[in-house]
């Protein structure tokens, strides 16, 4: 059934008393990177309903629209239409005219998403129509940071992130799309002309400080070998019991990181050997919490090796990895 969107629902101000009670709700904010679908349709018909047979009791009800920002995601899609239409990035247009591109773009979808709602009947309070980004709700959202941040509840702290070294941004986890691969995986990569192979389990040697041995190691990420602070392996493997506590040589540095036993460790997975460069992996950054090992950051922002590795240093990193199994190779390094 067809409802005009002109019907104003607004029986009873919210703010009035109604011995029937209230009923208040807000809609989960579509976001402005596109327009609605049909999910967005299902859920609209649940509140709706909601909301109506609340309306039916006698309660004064309230269900408010709105529309959501939706963070990198609109970034990105605002980016990539910047680049269809005028061949430019957001860096070079400057800051201030890339939000008013953004805001632009959500003029442009959240009125198509509200005409999508209305045209669907749904009961809305269109006075209080709001976005995550005006005025009053960016004061709500900066209130609330200060609060929290005075009762101690948000504090600065080191911690990892996903770093995009093509946004220039970090990446909420909630945004990554993680993928399971089985084996040699090529992928395009911004900023590489040819797809980098992902899921490749590499192996090379750690030796011995005192020289009588090595312990082979497995990656999937040769280039964080610049981070290891330590190798890791189970605390009930045979294999490696007489290890633990031994130090190791680190191929491209005077550095000696010793061999430590965790329980994080698979067995049987790889070698049983893992090395440990918290800077650049989160097991590892869990795994150096516990054990009080040091962080150490080899890339900066743009992906590039920083710090005293000799030809390796300003080398971007998926061609650092290509340089570090050819150069381990050479060393006979390679397992």
């Amino acid at each position: 059934m067809y409802e005009s969107a002109a019907i104003n629902w607004k029986r009873k101000s919210i703010g009035e008393k109604n011995p029937k009670g209230k009923f208040v709700m807000v809609i989960p904010p579509p976001n402005v990177t596109g327009t609605l679908h049909l999910g967005h349709a299902l859920t609209n018909a649940v509140e709706d309903s909601i909301t109506r047979w609340n309306r039916m009791k006698g309660k004064t009800t309230l269900w408010n629209p709105g529309c959501d920002h939706a963070g990198i995601a609109t970034q990105v899609v605002v980016e990539k239409k910047l680049w269809r239409e005028e061949k430019k990035t957001r860096h070079e247009i400057g800051r201030e005219k890339f939000i008013e591109k953004v805001w632009e773009w959500k003029k442009e979808k959240g009125d198509r998403i509200y005409e999508q709602m209305k045209l669907m009947g749904s009961s809305l309070d269109w006075d209080r129509a709001c976005f995550t980004m005006d005025p009053k709700l960016s004061r709500a959202v900066t209130e609330a940071f200060v609060i929290l941040h005075e009762a101690g509840d948000i504090y600065r702290s080191e911690r990892l992130v996903h770093w995009s070294c093509s946004l220039k941004s970090a990446i909420s986890d909630i945004e990554v799309d993680k993928v399971e691969l089985t084996g040699r995986t090529p992928l395009r990569v911004p900023g590489y002309a040819n797809p980098v192979d992902f899921g490749v389990l590499a192996s090379f040697a750690y030796k011995l400080d005192d020289g009588s041995g090595e312990i082979v190691v497995a990656t999937t990420r040769l280039e964080t070998l610049f981070a290891d602070v330590a190798v890791a392996v189970h605390p009930e493997d045979e294999r490696y019991k007489h290890l633990v506590g031994k130090l190791l040589v680190h191929p491209f540095c005077e550095r000696k990181i010793p061999i430590l036993a965790d329980s994080f460790v698979e067995k049987d997975f790889g070698t049983g050997a893992v090395k440990i460069s918290p800077g650049h992996d989160h097991n590892d950054y869990e795994v150096a919490q516990r054990l009080n090992l040091p962080l150490i950051t080899v890339f900066n922002e743009e992906g590039v090796i920083i710090g005293d590795y000799g030809e390796f240093t300003g080398m971007k990193r998926f061609d650092a990895r290509t340089r570090v199994t050819e150069v381990l190779t050479e060393k006979g390094k390679r397992a």
